[in-house]
């Protein structure tokens, strides 16, 4: 997989500049507090989806047109709502994680008890923590896996196939880690970018991860899935 072609293919798209301001403009509504994230988050997922697709088909433009807002949003609605269920189990986690705190106070007067409480509440909290890390890389391969079958079969059903999901991770996943890993230096390139111009990096942050996450993506997607065009 190619990192640097991630980094650069919109730019050869000669509507680029179009194309990533509206990317940029939608992710600034990530700054208005539901009515604007929630949307934001389902739009640029749909932009991501076809994306990806793109790429996967071997598409001369890989990146995704503007031209319908509606169809995008309705492409990223199921990817963005199987991304929170996805997530119930941390939120449960971090549930019990918050009910321990209360337990020293239940030490009364006693210091004994409150220190022996205190000590639970300790580990307690260390083996959510470690759950939740777990779990959250777990989820997210296996969204991941979930993502690239849903290029080919666009329905929410597609992400709850845990075990078709979990195969093709499992059967790939020296590829899938490696996209892990460049979505990670990735992220740091734009922590770097935001620090050297003050923050106005982060302005941009939202839709360079996108677009960069969907070429990534589709390179995978053009690897692993069956019946893939050949990459050029």
């Amino acid at each position: 997989m190619d990192f640097v072609k991630a980094l650069t293919y919109p730019f050869d798209d000669e509507n680029w500049l179009k194309k990533l301001g509206i990317a940029v403009l939608v992710s600034l509504a990530y700054f208005i507090p539901v009515v604007g994230s929630i949307p934001a988050a389902i739009i640029l997922q749909g932009w991501l989806i076809e994306t990806i697709k793109r790429v996967k088909d071997n598409h001369p433009d890989p990146l995704a047109d503007w031209d319908d807002f509606g169809g995008i949003f309705s492409k990223g609605l199921s990817p963005f709502l199987a991304s929170i269920l996805y997530q119930v189990p941390t939120l449960i986690f971090a549930c019990i994680m918050a009910s321990t705190l209360i337990l020293p106070a239940m030490g009364g007067e006693s210091s004994d008890m409150v220190a022996g409480l205190a000590s639970v509440t300790g580990g307690l909290l260390i083996c959510c923590s470690c759950l939740i890390l777990f779990y959250v890389i777990a989820a997210t391969l296996v969204y991941a896996g979930g993502l690239i079958r849903f290029v080919d079969k666009p329905e929410f059903g597609t992400f709850m196939e845990f075990g078709e999901n979990l195969a093709l991770v499992r059967n790939n996943i020296g590829d899938f880690l490696m996209v892990a890993l460049y979505i990670l230096l990735a992220g740091l390139l734009i922590v770097v970018a935001s620090s050297v111009t003050f923050g106005l990096g982060s302005l941009v942050a939202t839709a360079f991860m996108a677009y960069f996450t969907a070429h990534i993506l589709g390179q995978l997607a053009q690897k692993v899935s069956p019946g893939s065009v050949p990459q050029v």
